[in-house]
């Protein structure tokens, strides 16, 4: 068994079809499948059987696929630690959503790389409402992210505290209140911040906990069309209070909820063994933060 193989077989079981992992690879199918038929005969294991949606893993194929992703990564990190020793410039691939860049700035990420000159720092910026833990699987060491329910066989530790706050333009009914509770809502038109499929708002949850559904008008991905809205229409935008600190409209006014709704930051990293050097420092340059 070689890393190769694992590779096959890994593609194998994301497309689900022999030809779409060909295609992917830049191979044959007939080399694919010659791939994985060595797998099962080095095994003893059937790795796959044909079903409904195509190739499904059988139990030893699910196993097979854990340990594989895992070792995938193992291999990875060894080159990272081996490139470090060898005095060559190491990378740490970050994927952090927009919400989080409000409390920590790109501009302090980049500095990591100042501050360990032989790291160098990869981000990308993802929407917070994104499937984030496929894109952190396949592309990132770390993640700064907003809740962390999408990452398997990964670590999460809270690093900033954070909740659901509403805003109001100051010429709203709402503006001469620091504090409201959600019953006292039922009649207001909201634009909230759209959430990844299947999931419900967090805000939305707790109004039908409270045996109401609130009139959302509209749902946003850049809080600035929220603001606009906020200010032109007279609508009420729910928000996060580190994103709105710092942006700090002069226009609007930001109302705290009586029930406090988390929003946090989550350090995201995964499970190992154990943990490159460049990842523990970055996670320490975070915390110092």
């Amino acid at each position: 068994m070689n890393t190769e193989a694992l590779e096959y077989f890994i593609k194998v079981y994301e497309e689900k079809s022999v030809t779409a992992a060909a295609k992917e690879l830049y191979i044959t199918p007939q080399g694919v499948s010659k791939t994985i038929k060595q797998l099962e005969l080095e095994l003893e294991a059937e790795l796959f059987f044909r079903g409904p949606r195509g190739m499904e893993a059988t139990e030893a194929g699910e196993l097979l696929h854990a340990r594989a992703k895992h070792i995938r990564y193992l291999m990875k990190d060894i080159k990272k630690e081996i490139s470090v020793i060898s005095g060559r410039k190491g990378v740490l691939n970050l994927i952090v959503t927009y919400s989080a860049t409000a409390y920590f700035p790109v501009d302090f990420l980049y500095q990591f790389s100042q501050a360990h000159n032989d790291i160098q720092i990869k981000i990308r910026e993802v929407p917070d409402e994104s499937p984030t833990g496929k894109v952190f699987q396949d592309e990132a060491d770390v993640g700064l992210v907003m809740g962390h329910n999408d990452f398997e066989n990964c670590e999460h530790e809270q690093v900033t505290y954070g909740e659901v706050v509403l805003v109001v333009n100051k010429q709203h009914k709402l503006a001469n209140r620091d504090e409201i509770s959600i019953h006292e809502l039922t009649d207001k038109s909201f634009v909230l911040k759209t959430t990844a499929k299947g999931h419900d708002h967090i805000f939305v949850e707790e109004c039908l906990n409270q045996g109401f559904t609130p009139n959302i008008v509209h749902e946003f991905g850049n809080i600035i069309s929220a603001h606009r809205l906020v200010e032109i229409n007279n609508f009420v935008a729910v928000s996060v209070d580190f994103v709105e600190e710092s942006l700090q409209n002069p226009q609007l006014k930001i109302v705290k909820l009586k029930e406090k709704l988390p929003q946090n930051i989550y350090l995201v990293t995964r499970k190992r063994g154990f943990q490159s050097e460049a990842v523990s420092l970055f996670q320490h340059y975070i915390k110092n933060f």
